[in-house]
C-alpha cells in the first residue's frame, strides 16, 4: 500500500513538471516565420510590398555558405552601420526581384524600406510604371536572401462612393 501511495504520489510530480514546462514555454501563435510578399496592379504602376524579418534577412546577406551555394551574389559585410545595410538591402532585393506582367520585364524605378525596431520586421517596397491597359499575367520571382514567401497577387478597384451611397464590386 505504502508503494502504491509513493507511485501516485511520483506520477503527481511528473505530471506537475511536464505541464509546467510545456506552459512556460514561449508561445508563439500565428505567427509566421517566413516572408510575406504583395504584388499589387495599378494603373501604369505595380508595386511588390515584402514584409520580413530584418534579422533573419541580415543574417542571409552575412552568411558564407549561402554565398557558396549561390543564394546571394556577395556577403554583406558584418560592420555596417544600420543606413549602410539599408542601402545593401535596397540593392540586393532591387537586382534579385524579377517581375514580369504580359510576359514583358519590368524594371523597378524605386525602392522604400521601412524599419520596426519594435518588431524586428521591416517592409521594403519596389514599384515600378508600365504602360499596359490591361494586364493577363504576372510573374514574379524574389532573391532567394529572403527565404520562402508567401505571396498574395492584387488588383484593386476602384469606386467613388458619395456620401450616404453604397458601393459594390463583382469578382
Amino acid at each position: 500500500m505504502y508503494l502504491l501511495k509513493d507511485f501516485k504520489f511520483a506520477c503527481l510530480v511528473f505530471l506537475l513538471v511536464c505541464g509546467m514546462t510545456v506552459f512556460s514555454a514561449p508561445i508563439k501563435a500565428h505567427v509566421l516565420n517566413e516572408t510575406s510578399a504583395q504584388v499589387i496592379l495599378r494603373d501604369g504602376q505595380v508595386e511588390v510590398k515584402i514584409i520580413t524579418d530584418m534579422n533573419y534577412l541580415v543574417s542571409r546577406l552575412q552568411n558564407n555558405q549561402a554565398w557558396l551555394m549561390g543564394d546571394i551574389e556577395k556577403v554583406m559585410p558584418e560592420n555596417l552601420s544600420e543606413n549602410e545595410q539599408q542601402s545593401v538591402i535596397k540593392k540586393t532585393l532591387k537586382q534579385g526581384t524579377h517581375l514580369m506582367l504580359n510576359n514583358q520585364i519590368i524594371n523597378f524605378e524605386r525602392v522604400s524600406l521601412t524599419n520596426d525596431s519594435d518588431t524586428h520586421s521591416v517592409e521594403i517596397i519596389l514599384q515600378a510604371n508600365h504602360q499596359f491597359k490591361e494586364i493577363v499575367n504576372i510573374s514574379v520571382s524574389f532573391d532567394k536572401s529572403l527565404g520562402v514567401v508567401h505571396a498574395s497577387f492584387v488588383k484593386p478597384r476602384y469606386r467613388l462612393v458619395g456620401l450616404g451611397e453604397r458601393a459594390e464590386v463583382s469578382f
